[in-house]
């Protein structure tokens, strides 16, 4: 995947996720136009923007800027953090045990 464009990168992940560019536009508070700009490598995006996308799509800067793949366990702890902000020590405590039942299903099969 190194050998892909940044603004391929952030059009497949865009695309996976199954957003517009509309819809990425607004979660990033930037116009649509400068998506389509971006993803058509007509336009290399800040550090802010870059760091804005890598943080929502829960990547690393230097994979959507080179193709480094992100490690997997790093992206699941985003992923988990970005989860459980702003729920009560309860509310974590009770996903963390279905994570764990669900696990344990899993293991014994």
């Amino acid at each position: 995947m190194a050998d892909i464009t940044f603004g391929q990168r952030v059009k497949k992940l865009r695309t996976d996720k199954g957003l517009t560019q509309t819809q990425l536009a607004d979660r990033l508070y930037i116009s649509e136009s400068y998506i389509a700009l971006i993803e058509g490598d007509k336009r290399n995006p800040s550090m802010d923007i870059v760091a804005g996308l890598a943080d929502f799509f829960h990547v690393t800067s230097d994979y959507l800027i080179k193709g480094v793949p992100t490690d997997a366990a790093e992206q699941s702890a985003k992923e988990w953090a970005e989860l459980i902000s702003g729920r009560s020590e309860k509310e974590i405590r009770h996903a963390m045990e279905l994570v764990r039942s669900f696990f344990c299903l899993i293991d014994d099969k």
